[in-house]
Order: structure tokens, then C-alpha cells, then sequence
């Protein structure tokens, strides 16, 4: 996106699971229809924004309920990490341990509320 929403008042939200860890997927819900996800390890970084059809897609993906061709948001798992990237976008990939990845990964494949658009 050629302009960076202003995240000054942003809700950040992650899985329960994350509640009582320090690193974690979080994910805000912005004007304009639009997501911003972070790595709260690194609330410095460029969040990534996408817009929310981009979000519901990724995590119907994530779910097992459609495929990954041509999906903007790459999750790449290595032996250390997982990355998630933006393959629209030239920022930086956000690095999750495992153990941040699979808290988030619950969270969405039980559809928690505050990970998802609301309805």
C-alpha cells in the first residue's frame, strides 16, 4: 500500500493462547477495511496491512478450506521459524517461533473472535 495507515490508537489483539506469552502474532483491525498484523516481539516493525478480504482468505487457507495458490500472505516454515510475508508488499517478513505460530494457528482454526473480521 503506498500509504501507511496510522496505527497510533490500534486495537492489538492475539490468540488466547498468547495471553500470557511475550511473543505473538497480533493482529488490529483498522478504518478502511483493512488488517494490520505485527510481531509483539517487534512492535517497531512495518506491520503488515492487508485488506480484509486478503485476511478472511489467509485464514480460510489456514483452515483447510480453500488453497494457497496466489495467496498474498506467504507463511514459510523453516527448522527454526516460521515467516510470514507479504508477497505484494516490500517490507519485512515477521519472524514467529513455532510456539508463537501454533498459539496464532489455534486461535484461528477455533475462530476466535478477536482474530477475525467481524460480521
Amino acid at each position: 500500500m503506498t500509504n501507511t495507515p496510522d496505527l497510533t490508537g490500534a486495537s492489538w489483539r492475539k490468540a488466547s493462547l498468547s495471553e500470557s506469552n511475550t511473543g505473538c502474532v497480533e493482529v488490529a483491525f483498522i478504518p478502511g477495511d483493512l488488517v494490520a498484523v505485527r510481531d509483539s516481539k517487534d512492535p517497531l516493525k512495518a506491520a503488515h496491512i492487508y485488506p480484509v478480504d486478503v485476511w478472511t482468505v489467509f485464514q480460510d487457507h489456514l483452515r483447510g478450506l480453500v488453497p494457497a495458490e496466489g495467496s498474498r500472505i506467504v507463511v514459510t516454515i523453516t527448522n527454526d521459524s516460521v515467516l510470514l510475508t507479504d508477497s505484494q508488499e516490500a517490507v519485512e517478513p515477521h519472524v514467529y517461533t513455532h510456539r508463537e505460530w501454533l498459539f496464532f494457528l489455534d486461535g484461528v482454526l477455533n475462530r476466535e473472535p478477536q482474530l477475525c473480521v467481524a460480521a
